[in-house]
């Protein structure tokens, strides 16, 4: 935080990123393809190698092996002409510089057949180095002039389908004084009685710099406020410092303002630029209407409806769990990180721009239920820089022009849409749904099948999967604003998949059951198409797009899924009941798990069946939980169930989606089924609602729910109707459950397993529900994967040995019996310790090992196991 005078104020200023850092200097860009082919021959390194048969490749998007195999090595041939103009410059520096921007993983790069660069290592001592920017030299006696020169790339990727070359820049530079010092630049800091920064430079070779730099603040226009320049003179290999202070200004400028500088060389024209952008007020306070009811009713009527999340008070180990990623994850999200590829276009990622819709919509979630004012703070201040970085014509992404709707751009519009209109829909606030039409205006110009519109399905990843996902936003803009144009589009974007490059989801579906032969089998994307095809039924009632949904569900239901809800490996869909599940298998994609989550919710609201609860339940209590680190808020981007939980803080796409699954958990807990209240959580709780009695009567009603679940199945539900009515209450009866028995008053009401439980009676004040369910300890089979291996789940938990708990056990041998029981201990639990639950299990040499619930095991850093290499006895 710093200060600035402005007006004889002081005004609170906020430094948001570097804007750009630009060293100008003669630059060949590549072109926009090249030849590519799996597989691994050095003779292709080679210039005169004929590679004329070789497919032609896109550069910064990613590869699909067509066997979908891991550890894929590929090569791609750029070829250049560098023209002899560029001579006299190379032979004074003896080199030029080469740019390739991110290859995922390890890559060797040729330049005319020599060895010039390496980033990694290749088997078999792999080390991956995915996110490095690849830079190297090109010698200058490797060079042929007015000729074309070849670039040869070999790549090993151990991901499913290959990666490589994913993101630029792709370019070849003429060398100047920058490259032959380590230049560093600091912050430029906004003092009180003025700016200063500290430049550092390390010189690399014996010679001397000389200079200026003309240092600038300018308003959003692009008006120059004020200008001051200052000499610069360096020398030597030492390093050199110059702190450059600036006087204070005063100006008419806006809340947002650019300060920067230029380095100019006396000796040449190669220059450094670097500018950062500033918010004057980080108390942006964005007002706070009503809740939007939208404009297009559903068709298709929902079943389930739940109750308002500012309704509910959520108290019990879910909600414990939803305040740890408030505050663990949310409130110490790197905001420069959210926005800051928004602001410095392009971004630091190709996928940079999902994160900032990703944490809007958690946010709202979030705040909606707690009311935290901190974090609406936060929430306001980077909605309002996202709105103020959209450009004139609705474009909201992360590139530059000349790679818009590429690789990720369709997809973080998406997200934005997501982000956008869900704040929207939660405060009335005109100018996001005003962003959100922008962008949604600005898709249905671009894509299409009209002369100068372009084809989605090229202008994103997974066989256009992840561009046309963005169909799920654009049923809701439709939805609050009733532009048919968006529901138009939405058409397009179905009738996508079927051309002849798409990923036939629907046709694939139909004819063959399996979602492994939909387009390349990517999962997350995938799963996203059918949360949008499911509300695009919604709002028309069009049958055909509920069928091939409805058969996805149940092939991954059936077939893909790991005990503890979620599926992928490699990020791909497998084979039928093929789950691996070690951390090598990078299982359990946290992305997939969240998409999962919102596929069931959107069944669940549709037709009310709890078979689509039931795997909500599972993913909930295991797999999302147990990828966010309740103690730190860190986040697994694959979640294996035999490892370490590989928990990083920085910003990825799992790091945003887990949150946000996590933020959707009030969608489950208490509603309306079919217009009478349904209980769906037996969590500690309390919720507020309208209902309609029996007699037509609407009153309102406080549901109070006393537990300890998931520890025990002792509930007490207090009903609190506004007056004394009749009317029916309903519960739900886990699937897991072997007896459910509620009690009011005399009578006595039992359950069966997986159904609803309606209790219809004339309710008054203080009327209380007794229930008691058992809490099962299963034994879960290994399957294909792990056969002769068990898993035990207790109610809805999987459980999981933790080695920091069993520290004095080979987990590895013994025997246990069928009829083995759990026994509580959690006073064996250490400090620190999110969770209550530790359960003894006795092995039948008098061992004991420690059994936590699986999203609780791994959080202080230990080992874990749920599938046990146990023998089983009958």
């Amino acid at each position: 935080m710093y200060l600035i005078k402005h007006k004889g104020y002081k005004l609170q200023l906020l430094l948001l990123f570097l804007m750009f850092h630009d060293v100008k200097a003669q630059q060949l860009t590549f072109p926009d393809s090249c030849t590519f082919k799996t597989g691994d021959d050095l003779q292709w390194a080679n210039l005169d190698f004929n590679d004329q048969d070789w497919q032609l490749k896109k550069l910064a998007q990613s590869w699909g092996a067509a066997d979908k195999k891991p550890n894929v090595y590929a090569w791609y041939r750029i070829k250049l002409f560098i023209p002899a103009s560029w001579k006299k410059n190379a032979e004074k520096y003896r080199e030029l510089k080469l740019n390739l921007g991110k290859i995922d993983d390890v890559d060797q790069t040729f330049f005319n057949g020599k060895l010039i660069g390496v980033t990694g290592k290749f088997p078999p001592d792999y080390v991956g180095k995915w996110d490095t920017e690849r830079e190297c030299r090109i010698p200058i006696e490797t060079l042929q002039w007015d000729k074309k020169n070849l670039i040869a790339v070999r790549i090993f990727s151990p991901d499913f389908g290959g990666v490589g070359m994913y993101a630029g820049p792709y370019r070849i530079t003429s060398v100047g004084w920058p490259d032959f010092m380590q230049y560093k630049d600091s912050i430029i800091r906004v003092e009180q009685n003025g700016c200063s920064t500290v430049l550092a430079f390390n010189g690399k070779k014996d010679f001397s710099f000389a200079g200026n730099v003309e240092y600038r603040i300018k308003d959003l226009s692009g008006k120059t406020l004020y200008t001051e320049s200052q000499p610069i003179h360096l020398s030597g290999r030492s390093e050199n410092k110059t702190m450059l202070h600036f006087n204070a200004f005063t100006s008419n400028s806006t809340e947002f303002f650019k300060v920067g500088y230029i380095i100019r060389d006396s000796n040449s024209t190669v220059e450094i630029e670097k500018e950062q952008l500033f918010l004057t007020n980080t108390n942006v306070q964005l007002p706070i209407g009503e809740e939007v009811i939208p404009v297009v009713d559903y068709k298709m009527e929902n079943l389930y409806v739940p109750v308002p999340f500012q309704n509910q008070q959520m108290t019990g180990y879910l909600g414990q769990r939803m305040q740890q990623n408030l505050k663990e994850r949310l409130l110490k999200v790197d905001e420069n990180g959210l926005t800051g590829s928004y602001l410095s276009r392009p971004g630091i990622h190709p996928w940079a721009g999902e994160h900032i819709g990703k944490y809007l919509e958690t946010a709202v979630n979030t705040w909606k239920i707690t009311g935290d004012q901190q974090l609406k703070k936060q929430l306001d201040r980077m909605l309002y820089i996202l709105i103020h970085t959209q450009l004139d014509d609705g474009y909201l992404g992360t590139y530059t022009p000349e790679d818009y709707w590429t690789s990720w751009d369709v997809w973080s519009h998406k997200y934005n849409l997501i982000g956008l209109m869900a704040y929207y829909a939660a405060t009335g606030y005109q100018p996001a749904l005003a962003a959100a039409e922008k962008i949604g205006n600005l898709l249905c110009k671009t894509f299409g099948n009209q002369p100068g519109q372009q084809d989605i399905i090229k202008a994103g990843e997974h066989q256009g999967m992840a561009a046309t996902s963005v169909l799920e936003p654009m049923t809701e803009l439709y939805k609050y604003t009733g532009q048919k144009k968006y529901l138009d589009f939405c058409y397009y974007l179905v009738d996508s998949w079927d051309q002849k490059n798409g990923p036939k989801i629907i046709s694939q579906l139909l004819a063959t059951g399996d979602v492994t032969k939909v387009g390349n089998g990517k999962a997350y994307e995938m799963i996203s198409n059918f949360v949008g095809l499911i509300k695009l039924y919604r709002l028309t009632g069009d049958k055909h797009l509920l069928e091939p949904a409805l058969i996805a569900w149940q092939n991954i239901a059936d077939k893909k899924m790991y005990i503890t809800g979620t599926s992928s490996s490699w990020e791909y869909f497998q084979k039928d009941e093929v789950l691996p599940a070690s951390v090598d298998d990078h299982m359990g994609e946290g992305c997939v798990t969240t998409t999962w989550l919102q596929f069931n919710q959107s069944l669940l609201e549709l037709t009310g069946d709890l078979k689509y609860y039931h795997q909500i339940e599972k993913t909930i209590y295991n797999h999302l939980l147990a990828a966010e680190n309740p103690q730190t808020g860190c986040v697994s981007y694959y979640t294996p169930l035999i490892g370490q939980k590989p928990y990083t803080c920085y910003i990825t796409c799992c790091q945003s989606s887990v949150p946000r699954g996590i933020a959707l958990i009030p969608n489950f807990t208490f509603g309306q089924l079919n217009h009478k209240p349904v209980l769906l959580s037996y969590e500690n709780a309390g919720y507020k609602e309208i209902i309609t009695t029996d007699n037509k009567v609407i009153i309102g009603m406080f549901l109070k729910v006393q537990s300890n679940f998931p520890q025990t199945g002792k509930v007490v539900i207090t009903v609190q109707p506004t007056m004394k009515e009749q009317f029916s209450l309903v519960l739900r009866v886990p699937a897991w459950c072997t007896t459910f028995v509620a009690t009011v008053g005399n009578k006595i009401y039992k359950g069966i397993a997986n159904e609803y439980l309606e209790i219809n009676r004339v309710w008054k004040s203080e009327d209380k529900i007794l229930v008691n369910f058992a809490m099962p300890v299963q034994q879960l089979n290994g399957g294909k994967s792990y056969p002769g291996q068990i898993a035990f789940q207790r109610g809805p938990q999987v459980l999981a040995i933790d080695e920091i708990l069993n520290q004095k056990i080979k987990v590895d041998s013994g025997r246990i019996y069928n009829s083995a029981k759990l026994e509580t201990g959690n006073e064996l639990l250490p400090k620190p310790w999110f969770g209550k639950q530790l359960y003894k299990l006795q092995l039948n040499d008098k061992k004991i090992i420690n059994l936590v619930p699986f999203a609780d095991a791994g959080q202080t850093g230990g080992t874990i196991k749920v599938w046990l290499p146990f023998t089983i006895k009958n």
